[in-house]
C-alpha cells in the first residue's frame, strides 16, 4: 500500500479528524509530495491558492500546516463552498477555466507563493488555469497539479478542443526547459564563460527563463518557478 511518512505533520492532521472540522478527500502518497515542495513555506506569510474547495477540509488542513500568516484562497465552481470562509481564508465562486474569472481573483487578492490544483480535473480547466495563474508567480513560487490520472480516464475529463491532456501538456513544458540547450549551434557560446560573450542572448520562452524544474509523480505534475540565464559548459 503507497502511503505517507507516518511522521509527517501534515499527513497526521489528515489522518487524525480530531484536528479537523471538515472532511479531507487525499489519496495517501501525496502528502510526501507536498511536504517535499511545500515544507519550506511552513511558518511564512505565504499565499496559497488551492482550486477545489469540497468540504473545506483542505483549506483547514493547509491553516494548520502553513500557520497563521499564511493567506488561503479557495476557489471552487460550487456556491455551497462560500460557507467555508474563516479569518484568514477566502473563497471564491467560479469556474477555473474562465481567465477573465481567475485574473479578477488574481487583482484583488494578489498572486499566489502556492497553487495547488484539485479542481475538476478536466483537461482543459487544469491547462486554462495554469496557463492563467502561473505566468504571474513569484520566482520562489511552487504550481502542483494533482490528480493528472485523470488524463487517461477519458469521457468528460477529455475535454480539449486539441485533444490535450494534462500530462501531455506538460510532457511539452519538459521541451521547453531544454530550449537553450537543444540548440546545438550554440555549444559553443555556452562553453564561452557568460561575462565573455558576444552578442545576444539566445531567444527563449518565458516559460525556460522563468521554471527551473518540472516534477513528475504518481498522479502529480509540480512546476518549481525560478529565473534562469544562458546555461555554462567546460572541462576541469
Amino acid at each position: 500500500m503507497q502511503q505517507s511518512d507516518i511522521n509527517s505533520q501534515l499527513y497526521q492532521i489528515f489522518l487524525d479528524p480530531s484536528r479537523r472540522t471538515r472532511q479531507v478527500h487525499k489519496w495517501h502518497h501525496y502528502f510526501d509530495v507536498y511536504e517535499r515542495h511545500f515544507g519550506g513555506f511552513r511558518g511564512r506569510p505565504v499565499r496559497m491558492l488551492e482550486i477545489g474547495v469540497y468540504k473545506g477540509g483542505s483549506l483547514e488542513m493547509w491553516r494548520k500546516y502553513l500557520g497563521p500568516e499564511a493567506q488561503i484562497i479557495g476557489l471552487d465552481i460550487d456556491p455551497a463552498c462560500e460557507a467555508y470562509v474563516t479569518d484568514g481564508t477566502r473563497v471564491f465562486i467560479g469556474d477555473q477555466a474562465d481567465p477573465a474569472f481567475l485574473r479578477r481573483i488574481l487583482a484583488e487578492v494578489g498572486t499566489p507563493d502556492l497553487v495547488l490544483d484539485d479542481g475538476g480535473h478536466t483537461a482543459n480547466q487544469q491547462i486554462v488555469s495554469f496557463e492563467t495563474v502561473y505566468p504571474t508567480m513569484p520566482e520562489h513560487g511552487i504550481y502542483m497539479v494533482e490528480d493528472t490520472h485523470t488524463a487517461f480516464w477519458g469521457g468528460d475529463f477529455a475535454d480539449r478542443y486539441d485533444g490535450q491532456s494534462f500530462l501531455d501538456f506538460a510532457f511539452d513544458r519538459c521541451r521547453s526547459l531544454q530550449e537553450w540547450t537543444m540548440r546545438r549551434n550554440a555549444f559553443d557560446r555556452y562553453g564561452t564563460p557568460p561575462d565573455q560573450r558576444v552578442g545576444h542572448p539566445t531567444p527563449v520562452s518565458e516559460f525556460c527563463r522563468t521554471t527551473k524544474s518540472i516534477s513528475f509523480y504518481d498522479s502529480i505534475v509540480v512546476f518549481e518557478c525560478g529565473q534562469r540565464a544562458e546555461p555554462w559548459h567546460e572541462v576541469r
